[in-house]
């Protein structure tokens, strides 16, 4: 039990090594973040290339092994004919017919003196002829002999055999073929009594007799060293891949350079000069980060000038409008203040389009009276009500995406923003609310004397058991993000509290694994309703989630409605629990 307890132990130190790791990657900036992936990507190719020159190389040494192997062979052979077919008959012709001079009749005694001779020349080619009961002792077969005995005879058909293995104390490339006993060696091979009375007295007749024809009578092998050209090879392979290191990382510094001065400065100098107008300036950021911030800053102005168009003049009552904070489903909140005093101050309008059709008209007033009527610490405080427009409490923070994105988003900061979220939805739907659209665009995390506070901006798309749904009843069908909707939801059913449960499980899961279960847009009611059936586990996302919490996030998010949490307040216990 302790070494299971110590495996586990480590396990979770080197999660937790690689987490700091890859977090410390995540905030390297645009320009290290390139040349670390190319350093990687040259160092891949280097590899790639010296190996393939490797086996290039390698093959055209097989090749040529092969070749002189071959040559080598061909000349003991037409050794050996020479001897069976000139030698031995012109000796017999000026002899008498028992007369056999081994040094001249015999064609394997002949061959493998000329090749003795052959292999000082050239130190390393060694040609044997092997037999499992020789003549001479010393062409007695050895393990790995025996064994190609073994492998011709299994098959006959098998006439040659290559390869590379360890002879005499090196690496070598052996080729060896059968020699099988023919009519005119068994003179010499057959009878030992009819044997020649020379051959007899040098060897005896322990070995090398009671042959017939087409025994196998002996394998030839010719072995040529090749581990000092491996070695050149894996030399020269290690040669190319320093070369290429060196040459990329010259370019690379070249690049880095070129890319610093016409990308890097020039993004830096875009972004952050709206950033620090806007006092967003974020640490921590890559170029591309900072980009996107200060996109989407001016978004919300471009946006702000968009749905806000017609909306004259710039002051309610006595208040000013300033800056947008952020835009909801029927409205835009602003910053403002008074017109005669600083005293801030969030002011929520409807947006014109809206203000001018009656449908969604009523729905901003339904909207409307809902912040008026239900009281908690994450609903804005009203200050005045003037006609459509609500003066509340001044907002400004960061939203839950982004706060999601940065390094805030872990611990007991994590558990401060789901408890306030989650006693939330449990106070609107005691009040007989149902949001149906609990995406977190909609909430600001704001720095407070107590730590993180969580406002919501906007409730366009709730229903209220205290006022006709003027959306169900007019048909508009699923209305919000069908990525946060659950399905019952995008068909159309509405005032189920668990449909905002299901929202908190997609909530959940992008909070803790950083992406989003369902990525698709603008795809069709029945496409959607198969997309959500094939949820992938949020454990195959991040390394980091319990098996507990990934229970909790697949309840939260189950199908079929009776199959999730049927109140709030039970998954909040069950989250309490698991942080």
């Amino acid at each position: 039990m302790e070494s299971v307890n110590l495996r586990i132990s480590a396990l979770a130190l080197q999660l937790k090594k690689t987490k700091k790791m890859m977090q410390y990657f995540t905030d390297l900036n645009l320009r290290n973040k390139f040349l670390i992936w190319a350093g990687l990507l040259v160092c891949c190719f280097g590899l790639l290339a010296s190996s393939l020159y490797y086996v290039h190389l390698r093959s055209i040494l097989i090749r040529n092994a092969l070749d002189t192997s071959e040559v080598i062979l061909l000349e003991v052979e037409s050794i050996r004919e020479y001897v069976k077919e000139v030698l031995r008959p012109t000796i017999s012709k000026l002899e008498s017919r028992d007369t056999f001079v081994i040094e001249a009749m015999s064609s394997t005694f002949v061959s493998l003196n000329i090749m003795r001779r052959f292999n000082k020349k050239m130190p390393g080619y060694t040609f044997r002829r092997a037999a499992l009961n020789p003549l001479n002792p010393q062409n007695r077969a050895d393990d790995f002999e025996e064994e190609m005995f073994s492998w011709f005879e299994d098959d006959r058909s098998r006439t040659l055999w290559r390869g590379i293995v360890p002879r005499e104390g090196q690496l070598s490339f052996v080729t060896i073929v059968p020699d099988y006993m023919e009519k005119s060696c068994l003179r010499c091979h057959g009878d030992a009594r009819r044997a020649p009375a020379e051959l007899i007295k040098r060897y005896g007749t322990k070995g090398g007799f009671r042959f017939k024809e087409g025994d196998l009578a002996g394998i030839n092998s010719i072995s040529i060293p090749v581990a000092g050209a491996f070695a050149r090879i894996k030399r020269d392979s290690f040669v190319v891949f320093v070369a290429i290191q060196a040459g990329a990382a010259a370019l690379l510094f070249l690049l880095s350079i070129l890319f610093n001065r016409l990308v890097i400065k020039r993004l830096t100098h875009v972004s952050s000069g709206l950033l620090e107008e806007n006092g967003e300036v974020q640490n921590n950021r890559d170029e591309l980060d900072l980009l996107r911030q200060s996109v989407k800053t001016l978004s919300r102005y471009v946006t702000a000038a968009r749905k806000g168009a017609g909306l004259q003049p710039n002051f309610v009552g006595c208040y000013v409008l300033g800056p947008p904070i952020t835009a909801g489903t029927l409205s835009w909140l602003y910053e403002g203040h008074g017109e005669d005093n600083p005293k801030k101050v969030s002011i929520k309008i409807g947006f014109n389009q809206v203000l001018n059709n009656p449908l969604y008209a009523t729905c901003l007033r339904a909207e409307l009276k809902m912040l008026r009527t239900v009281g908690h610490n994450c609903i804005p405080e009203i200050i005045e009500h003037k006609d459509d427009i609500l003066i509340m409490e001044p907002m400004q923070g960061t939203d839950l995406i982004d706060w999601m994105q940065s390094s805030r988003n872990q611990g007991p900061a994590r558990k401060t923003i789901l408890a306030q979220i989650c006693d939330l939805v449990a106070t609107l739907h005691v009040a007989g609310i149902v949001h149906h659209d609990l995406r977190p665009e909609i909430f600001l995390i704001i720095d407070g004397e107590t730590g993180e506070n969580v406002k919501i901006t906007d409730m366009g798309l709730a229903s209220w058991r205290e006022i006709p749904d003027v959306i169900l009843s007019s048909g508009l069908g699923p209305q919000g993000d069908f990525r946060y909707m659950a399905p019952e939801q995008i068909q159309g059913r509405r005032g189920d509290p668990r449909s905002d449960i299901y929202t908190i499980g997609v909530l959940l899961y992008r909070m803790f694994t950083g992406t989003m279960p369902f990525e698709r847009q603008n795809s069709s009611i029945k496409t959607w309703l198969h997309i959500k059936k094939a949820v992938q586990a949020p454990f195959a996302r991040a390394l980091d989630i319990s098996p507990e919490l990934e229970r909790i996030i697949s309840k939260a998010m189950a199908g079929k409605s009776a199959s999730r949490y049927q109140w709030i307040e039970d998954l909040w216990e069950d989250l309490d629990r698991e942080l």
